[in-house]
């Protein structure tokens, strides 16, 4: 009855996201743009700064790859779907989330995943196209690697979605979503690899990223994508994420249990 009731709002939200079809198109336009001035940045730096096509172990055909399909993979939630339960909180509207005969956590789950559907196939879809279109600069995937990464892939989005409902349900706690929006992000483009891969950072501040669940949702898919060095075997990685995610239920467990004690709900 649950799994019915969670594909029956994911429904729900597809369908929301390809009726406003103007949004969704801006909602990729700026991060293609993004994309498009990091492939310049990192050009110029392979270009003249590095002195040689290999910097910590990328060369300039794998760093761009990174690039591409970091940039497939962090934005396959928009900031509309990422703040929507922010944003219901501060209104107030989320009353109608609470009294709805499904889990508070199912709704929000099945609404990202919902906004993730149409979002991913057009991530993917422009990234595997420039990727044939301009394959020199780019290195093709080893086919067996995908299966793997595929696994990791779907344990870092439900890792990533927990983590933003967690992140959301502060909001109950302040004033305003925006302040906790703007930390959430600026952790979790720095330290997840989305801004810069996490093997380039220096040591200490490399080892103290693997102890937080930010990497896991980026940089660890891609590099198993890429057959770059984990600092961990594989299915151990997935060990990690699968506690990360445990770890993001307990959490909004003890909030949300805390958060209903101590609401009122008046009128209808």
């Amino acid at each position: 009855m649950q799994m019915k009731s969670f594909f029956k709002l994911a429904s729900i939200s597809l369908q929301s996201q390809m009726y406003y079809r103007i949004g969704f198109f801006m909602n990729l336009l700026t991060p293609l743009v993004l994309l498009g001035g990091q492939f310049l940045l990192w050009n110029a730096l392979y270009g003249k700064d590095s002195g040689g096509d290999n910097i910590a172990g990328y060369t300039r055909s794998a760093m761009f790859t990174y690039i591409l399909f970091a940039f497939c993979i962090n934005n396959l939630l928009t900031w509309s779907t990422e703040n929507a339960l922010s944003r219901e909180i501060r209104t107030g509207t989320i009353v109608s989330r609470c009294i709805k005969p499904v889990g508070f956590l199912n709704q929000s789950l099945s609404a990202m995943s919902g906004s993730i559907i149409p979002q991913g196939i057009m991530n993917f879809s422009i990234g595997i196209a420039i990727l044939l279109i301009f394959n020199k600069w780019f290195l093709i995937p080893d086919i067996e690697k995908i299966p793997l990464f595929i696994i990791s892939l779907i344990l870092a989005l439900i890792l990533r979605m927990l983590l933003v409902h967690v992140f959301s349900l502060l909001c109950f706690y302040t004033t305003s979503h925006l302040g906790i929006t703007w930390t959430r992000m600026a952790l979790t483009d720095f330290f997840s690899g989305a801004v810069i891969p996490v093997a380039l950072f220096p040591g200490w501040l490399k080892a103290i990223s693997y102890y937080l669940p930010f990497p896991f949702m980026i940089q660890t898919p891609l590099s198993i994508l890429q057959g770059q060095e984990l600092p961990m075997p594989v299915a151990q990685t997935y060990l990690v994420q699968l506690f990360w995610i445990f770890i993001m239920l307990i959490l909004h467990t003890l909030m949300y249990g805390h958060i209903r004690k101590n609401m009122t709900i008046a009128g209808g």
